[in-house]
């Protein structure tokens, strides 16, 4: 039988994805609160500029916004946000974000809505931002972080958790300080706390759990108790010897939890399984956690953004949760007598912003093939629901071009001893084959963190672009998340180095199997993905041309100045600075600009706060004094990380259009095209 299928190279083929459906009609969502038989949302909307709406759904009412559409709920706490609302009987809290109301800075003021009233704001205008609320109407306050700018302590904005007025009569109120991060301020009444250099990278948010045993009318805390984090006694066997300053503290705990009965739950990584160590859930039993799984799979995601959750109670007896083990994830039910798990039944591989209450389960759930939406799962009855999807129904022409993918684990590191990971997408559509004997070209995926991991849910940017004929591989190198604590650990003192390893070695694993063509590899990534990137175009032969969104291109940057969170990032993932300066430039893409040859394109946000414009424009002038080919694009407005449908778009456009120039081919469809300078001249 004859193939009916049109022959064309690799990357021309005609996709019926165009660049505006991956912004427009999407939503992401960013948040999720369960108040009473209500589900409450946060979702960012690219189509209006990337404004984080609130949404409610009811039995009764279906899904209905909640604020007027000139209310923004983003919080800018550590740069990331999230958590920016918070629900209870129907009234919410929530961080308005709005055009510039002081000097460099946005409205970040507290608003409280109550039910069929206009929001108003309860704190005052003042260079201040909040997150992760929990309102206690007993005592007319709402639990938040709170970040000051203008307050700097050791070179940051100061934070501290906060009470703040319900009626916004009264100043907040601080309830602890000396940290340098808080998070979980009152789950109950627990706490997280950190300082810079305990903040582990296993799992960012806090390596101190606190219990405050009472409260005053003020919702001030007494006799407060330190229940997890101690310092370290000894550093692993693998630390790298110029972390150990750094590394005090060996224990990594997120999502304090209180029971129905009362009693404190934590996510700690102090499980050790097999000789690694994993983020299990624990209970304070006599003071401290003690764990109640024992699971070789991670229990909670490095909380990168505040409000996030992976697990909730059923009852006393059981616990709801959503591990990832080996990059995907699933549904638990957990036994808290005995610790052992059940894995429920469900098509999802993804499964985030998990709560649990009144005999349902919440949370946004995808799989490779179906994009995320919020679900509601009957727990009884095991019936699942679609609440809210974050696309536009698929068509079948898009749905024939959407394949799930291969998981791949490959040897990597100097001597091939050593093991990554990665998801291998093929080629896919329907219309189309290649030239007998041509191999596609391959697109690396990088995905930021670096301790995060390359998602399990369908993202609409791979069938993109294997429907146009690239193969894509998405990296889970060593420093992920999802593989155990050795494994993230593993990019420690080896940052640009180990993970460009993986990266070269899953190129080599493809094309030793004849699914790539070695000629014609390229890398994307957004973030640090977006150093790996540069790093790959400087430091390996392997790339034909690079697209790094808001990377960074020189280490030494982002040591001296960045954003909150990421102080001192860059010293554990490379070594203390200045002492490791030299190892920071020989790190840094910038200094080794004349190793550069092949072309790159950079995408920035004007006001990216955690890497600096500076660092694009310092990189363009070094390519532009070597003649290095290259294009760039600046978005007013935009952060770290895109949010505007027409930045969506533009940028898909030109990197398709310049993938095209720089590998021979003609992709389909109108685009824009990027101005590449010195072309021709590397």
């Amino acid at each position: 039988m004859s193939d009916a299928r049109e022959t064309k190279p690799f990357g021309a083929w005609e996709s019926p994805i165009a660049p505006a459906d991956l912004a427009e009609g999407t939503l992401k969502i960013e948040q999720i609160k369960l108040d009473g038989d209500s589900i409450v949302w946060t979702e960012a909307r690219p189509q209006e500029g990337g404004r984080s709406a609130v949404m409610r759904w009811t039995r009764n009412a279906g899904v209905v916004d909640v604020l007027p559409r000139w209310y923004d709920a983003r919080s800018i706490v550590n740069s990331y946000g999230g958590g920016a609302m918070g629900v209870r009987d129907g009234m919410l809290v929530f961080t308005q974000y709005a055009a510039a109301a002081l000097p460099k800075t946005r409205d970040q003021r507290v608003h409280r809505q109550d039910p069929g009233k206009l929001p108003v704001p309860i704190t005052p205008l003042a260079d201040a931002t909040y997150a992760d609320f929990e309102i206690d109407a007993a005592r007319a306050v709402v639990y938040a972080v709170m970040e000051e700018a203008g307050v700097i302590t050791r070179g940051q904005p100061t934070q501290t958790p906060v009470a703040l007025d319900l009626a916004g009569e009264r100043p907040p109120r601080v309830l602890a300080e000396g940290g340098d991060f808080y998070a979980a301020p009152v789950a109950g009444r627990a706490a997280t706390g950190m300082d810079h250099l305990e903040l582990s990278l296993d799992a960012v948010g806090g390596d101190r759990v606190k219990d405050g045993r009472d409260r005053d009318p003020s919702g001030a805390l007494h006799d407060v108790r330190k229940v997890a984090g101690s310092p370290a006694e000894s550093e692993d066997a693998g630390t790298n010897p110029i972390l150990k300053e750094a590394m005090r503290f060996s224990e990594a705990v997120v999502q304090p939890l209180w029971s129905p009965g009362g009693v404190l739950h934590a996510v700690s990584d102090k499980v050790a399984i097999d000789g690694d160590r994993w983020n299990n859930i624990c209970r304070c039993v006599n003071g401290t956690l003690s764990p109640i799984t024992r699971e070789t799979a991670e229990l909670a995601p490095p909380a990168w953004r505040l409000g996030g959750a992976s697990y909730g109670f059923v009852s006393d007896e059981e616990i709801l949760a959503a591990p990832n083990r080996n990059g995907t994830s699933s549904l638990v039910r957990v036994d808290t007598a005995t610790g052992p798990i059940t894995v429920m039944d469900t098509p999802f591989t993804s499964i985030e912003h998990l709560c649990v209450s009144d005999g349902a389960a919440v949370f946004v759930g995808a799989s490779f093939t179906d994009p995320p939406g919020i679900r509601r799962m009957d727990l009884a009855t095991g019936t699942i629901e679609l609440i809210r999807t974050t696309r536009l129904p698929l068509n079948a022409d898009v749905a024939a071009c959407i394949a799930a993918p291969r998981a791949m684990t490959f040897p990597t590191g100097p001597t091939g001893a050593d093991e990554a990971h990665a998801f291998h997408y093929a080629p896919q559509n329907p219309r189309f084959v290649a030239p007998r004997d041509e191999r596609p070209p391959l697109i690396v995926m990088i995905h930021g963190g670096p301790t995060a991991a390359a998602r399990s849910a369908l993202d609409l940017t791979i069938p993109f672009f294997t429907s146009r004929g690239f193969a894509v591989v998405d990296v889970n190198y060593r420093g992920s998340s999802g593989f155990g604590r050795a494994f993230r650990r593993a990019i420690y003192g080896g940052w640009g180095q180990v993970d460009v390893e993986d990266c070269v070695a899953a190129v080599g694993a493809l094309v030793a199997e004849g699914l790539a063509d070695p000629h014609r590899v390229v890398s994307r990534g957004g973030s640090s993905g977006g150093y790996t990137t540069l790093a790959l175009a400087t430091f390996t032969d392997l790339l034909s041309a690079a697209a790094s969104y808001y990377g960074i291109s020189n280490l030494e940057m982002i040591a001296r100045v960045t954003d909150k969170l990421e102080a001192h990032y860059a010293e554990l993932l490379l070594g203390p600075y200045p002492a490791a300066a030299k190892l920071f430039r020989d790190r840094s893409p910038l200094f080794h600009a004349d190793r550069i040859d092949c072309p790159i394109i950079l995408f920035r946000g004007t006001e990216d706060p955690v890497v600096p414009p500076d660092q694009a424009h310092v990189l363009i002038n070094e390519l532009n004094s070597r003649k290095r080919p290259h294009a760039y694009e600046f978005y007013e407005g935009e952060s770290h990380g895109f949010r505007k449908a027409s930045t969506i778009i533009g940028a898909l456009e030109e990197e398709l259009s310049f993938y095209g120039t720089m590998l021979g081919f003609v992709p389909s469809g109108p685009l824009k095209t990027p101005r590449i300078h010195n072309q021709g001249d590397g």
